[in-house]
């Protein structure tokens, strides 16, 4: 018996991320609380918040992002981070220390109240359905692009978060791809 791939998805489970896993998950409304599937302990912030440093990532730009997110499963067909959020933060010495603790399985101590300091140089966007993720008006600089795609079924489950880094130049589009080797 044929199985089209849209019936195989739709017999996998959704692929539309749990939005309190999502949430929960990656970062917090205005803040950075990865929560990457820490598990491990939590970890005092060792680099501050640097607001100059940060500024010019606040500020408008002419450079843009475009990006897609998405996990190639045991099958071959895709799963894509349809209708989830998608965070570009500024890949500094502040936000890095953030990635690389969560990466190693721990969470940052007191994130929520460090939240206020940054939430500005946070940006997100969402997903399209055919997990396709787009950032305009950005200066020129490094950045940090997370999300995550999630999808359940019968036989293979996977709840991840893809973290990959991209520069941004004036009047240019980056690309940015999140798939299996941006797995955190």
């Amino acid at each position: 018996m044929f199985v089209s791939p849209a019936q195989a998805d739709r017999a996998a489970g959704s692929f539309e991320p749990d939005r309190a896993r999502l949430l929960a998950g990656l970062l917090v409304a205005g803040g950075l609380s990865l929560g990457l599937a820490a598990c491990g302990g939590e970890v005092a912030k060792k680099v501050a918040f640097d607001g100059a440093e940060h500024a010019a990532y606040i500020a408008k730009g002419k450079a843009s992002i475009d990006g897609e997110g998405f996990l190639r499963r045991p099958n071959g067909w895709l799963a894509r981070c349809s209708g989830g959020v998608v965070y570009l933060v500024p890949a500094t010495p502040y936000f890095r220390e953030w990635v690389e603790v969560y990466r190693a399985g721990n969470r940052i101590a007191n994130s929520s109240q460090l939240n206020e300091s940054h939430s500005k140089a946070i940006r997100k966007t969402q997903c399209t359905m055919q997990g396709r993720f787009q950032f305009a008006d950005l200066p020129a600089g490094k950045w940090i692009i997370v999300t995550r795609v999630t999808y359940d079924g019968n036989e293979w489950n996977s709840d991840s978060t893809l973290v990959a880094e991209v520069e941004t130049r004036p009047g240019e589009t980056a690309t940015a791809i999140l798939s299996n080797p941006n797995r955190i």
